[in-house]
Parts: structure tokens; sequence; C-alpha cells
């Protein structure tokens, strides 16, 4: 079903404003908890209580609002899960990326072959943490 970019704002404007989310140029603020972007497209989230202080580094934006709403409610098991799956995703979108460029560069074979098997595997695994990272943020929010 195809919706227009009139209808998608409308409904992503009241979704805004029914979540604690607020999103101003790039920068996220989930109740008392600051996420922003750094130098390194890393998602830093920060506790405002007196001035920021930061909590963590996450690779995945949605991670940190994850991480930001059990960080508020002191749920730690789940602040660490969260935080070592996107430290994971992030490590195999690393991989992909180097056995992409492995594979274009080398003339062998059988490198190539072995490349292919571990960026096939990296694909697999990879896509399986980011199903299991939406459905803990459809279960989150």
């Amino acid at each position: 079903m195809k919706i227009s970019k009139k209808h998608h704002n409308m409904i992503e404007q009241q979704l805004l404003k029914e979540l604690p989310i607020k999103i101003v140029n790039n920068v996220i603020t989930y109740n008392d908890y600051v996420i922003k972007q750094d130098s390194q497209e890393y998602w830093n989230l920060y506790a405002n209580f007196n001035g920021l202080d930061l909590v963590d580094r996450f690779y995945l934006r949605i991670s940190a609002l994850m991480a930001a709403k059990n960080y508020e409610k002191s749920k730690m098991r789940e602040f660490k899960l969260i935080l070592s799956m996107d430290q994971l995703y992030a490590k195999l979108h690393n991989d992909i990326t180097h056995f992409r460029y492995q594979m274009k560069k080398t003339n062998d074979t059988v490198k190539k072959d072995n490349y292919l098997f571990r960026l096939q595997e990296c694909y697999a695994k990879i896509s399986d943490i980011k199903e299991q990272i939406q459905q803990m943020y459809r279960t989150s929010f």
C-alpha cells in the first residue's frame, strides 16, 4: 500500500507527539537523555542531569534510544544486552566492508571463495541481529 509523503509526515508527527522523543537537528532527546552523533558517526548517549555526562557509545541510533529508555528505568541487564548487540552489529558491518574490499582486490580464486563464504556468513548473522534489534524496539516503544 502506497501512502503519500504528506500523509506519511502527518503520521510521523502524530507518533512523535505521543512518544517522549524530540528530534531537533539530528539530536534526539528522550526525557533526561540526549543522543548525539559524534565525528566518527557513532551515537553518544548522554545523561542530562547536571550537565551532559556520557553514558555510552552506540553504532545504531535505534540502539541508543532503546538503551536510554532502559538506563532510565535502571534495567542494566537489558541495557548491557542492547550494548552488546550493537557492538556485534558494528563489528559485523566492519567485517562486511572489509571482506567486500578484499574480494574486489584479490585475483586468487581460493581467497575470493573464502571471502565470499565469510561475507555470506556475516550477512546471515547481521540480518539476525538486525531482526532482534527491531523486535526489541517494537516491544519497548
